[in-house]
């Protein structure tokens, strides 16, 4: 699930939800919002996906991971 890959890259970076906000550049509620699975990650422009995954430290695909039935 999306909001557990965020959550997790988050608490590994020792972010928290607003210190991640304010990295990205996206409003300080959005994360909570994705976190508790309230809004879909998918539905978010991949250029956010992007900024948080730098935030993070991480790559994009560890936030979006492609299904592995579409990997193939």
């Amino acid at each position: 699930m999306i909001s557990m890959q965020l959550k997790t890259a988050r608490k590994l970076a020792g972010l928290t939800q607003q210190e991640l906000a304010t990295k990205a550049g996206v409003d300080d509620t959005f994360i909570s919002v994705v976190e508790n699975g309230k809004r879909d990650i998918h539905a978010v422009g991949y250029a956010t996906v992007v900024r948080l995954a730098r935030a993070l430290g991480v790559e994009p695909e560890e936030l979006f991971p492609v299904p592995e039935e579409t990997a193939k």
